[in-house]
């Protein structure tokens, strides 16, 4: 009996060992990832005060990236979410006030940060979409870098983005990417983008928004790694349960009032005021590119 209890405590102390030092691996490698320069094109914008370029730019910031939902609706950068051992993740300060990059970074760096996902460093960014809009023609993304040079200094000091042992682990294995630039190539050609029209086509640019919590498939379920009590995406492909019977008029009201069909509000890591600030034009191609998917089952991420 002792040698059985023995030969048992001995494997599972070898099984420890293995999990650490697999762990430790992961996270050796993720550290090296996160501390190498990516080789990615210079960016040229010519920031202007022309008021039209400064509507756009607050449009699409708003509407299109984001910008304002995780940047703070004076872009004073705030803690976003907190995943406990996944990671702290926190937008930075992006205005010229004390604790903000605003005069660090130039604004050809700070356009190559939201298209690239690299910082002025040369390493990639944690926690940037810059997948999810690096298609944003060149006149938007002018656009938008004037929209930040053109909001007042806030002062207000936020930490970096923290990724902790199990985010790490779950990025290097590829779960889910935390290291934005390597979501990109940045060799690719330049992407045609259609004209903003009300079209499928034009939606699936704008659908790049709700991959990071739906899923590539759109089909939602459970984030990998996320806290037990996180909010489960749910699934927006044709004839899911959760979309049974909507039409593009219940989609637009359920965008416009923050309520399901049922009367319960939407989640609050849904980016409702993103999706408000839309116009109906990017309205109306978002539910035609939906309406367009291959119906998939919850969870097929």
């Amino acid at each position: 009996m002792r040698k059985l209890v023995k030969w048992v405590g001995g494997a599972l102390g070898a099984v420890v060992l293995l999990v650490v030092l697999f762990a430790g691996f992961q996270i050796f490698s993720f550290n090296r990832k996160a501390a190498a320069v990516v080789d990615a094109p210079s960016v040229r914008v010519a920031v202007t005060s022309d008021s039209a370029v400064l509507a756009r730019g607050r449009h699409v910031a708003e509407a299109l990236g984001g910008c304002v939902g995780c940047h703070g609706e004076n872009l004073e950068g705030r803690t976003v979410e907190d995943m406990g051992p996944i990671g702290v993740f926190r937008a930075s300060n992006l205005t010229r006030g004390s604790g903000g990059i605003g005069f660090d970074y130039t604004d050809d760096e700070m356009a190559r940060a939201v298209r690239y996902g690299v910082g002025r460093d040369g390493r990639s960014l944690m926690f940037m979409p810059s997948n999810e809009h690096n298609w944003w023609p060149d006149e938007d993304l002018t656009a938008v870098i004037s929209f930040v040079r053109s909001m007042p200094p806030v002062d207000n000091q936020v930490e970096a983005s923290r990724m902790g042992p199990l985010g790490k682990i779950l990025s290097n294995l590829g779960v889910f990417e935390m290291l934005s630039a390597r979501q990109i190539d940045p060799n690719a050609a330049p992407e045609t983008v259609p004209a903003p029209e009300p079209t499928a086509r034009y939606g699936a640019y704008i659908a790049r928004g709700c991959t990071g919590c739906h899923g590539d498939n759109y089909s939602g379920g459970p984030i990998p790694g996320a806290p037990a009590d996180f909010a489960v995406p749910r699934n927006i492909t044709p004839h899911a349960e959760e979309l049974a019977g909507w039409t593009e008029a219940t989609f637009n009201q359920v965008i416009d009032t923050g309520l399901r069909p049922d009367g319960t509000p939407l989640d609050v890591f849904m980016p409702v005021a993103s999706l408000q600030a839309m116009n109906p034009t990017e309205r109306t191609a978002l539910w035609a590119f939906l309406q367009s998917l291959e119906p998939f089952p919850t969870g097929a991420r």
